[in-house]
């Protein structure tokens, strides 16, 4: 398990998710804890592998299914951003053109 703060903020930048499919996303509302489900798509020589993006200390969250792209739920692109000297803004866009943020203290991968 790997975990991301402001202390190691520039590793987030390592991190590929494009064309990861989002499978669901479960709210802790009183542990202040997100977790997107993803599954990292497999390639000729791998398998699909099932990964947990953990977001504890979460602070705000925000979930468009708008869709004005068209139907989809694969990542196109993921964006890491200091929202305070202690808490990280999340931008994920998605192949339907709906862009799910958070913000929270810390990043796990599972």
């Amino acid at each position: 398990m790997e975990i991301y703060s402001i202390t190691n903020f520039e590793e987030l930048k390592n991190l590929y998710f494009h064309d990861d499919e989002l499978q669901n996303i479960v709210v802790n509302y009183m542990n202040k804890e997100i977790r997107l489900h993803l599954i990292k798509t497999g390639t000729q020589d791998t398998k699909p592998k099932e990964i947990g993006l953990v977001f504890t200390g979460g602070y705000d969250l925000h979930i468009p299914m708008e869709e004005p792209w068209g139907s989809g739920f694969y990542v196109n692109s993921i964006e890491f951003n200091k929202h305070s000297d202690k808490q990280i803004k999340t931008k994920i866009l998605l192949n339907s053109g709906d862009e799910i943020t958070c913000i929270a203290e810390a990043i796990k991968i599972e």
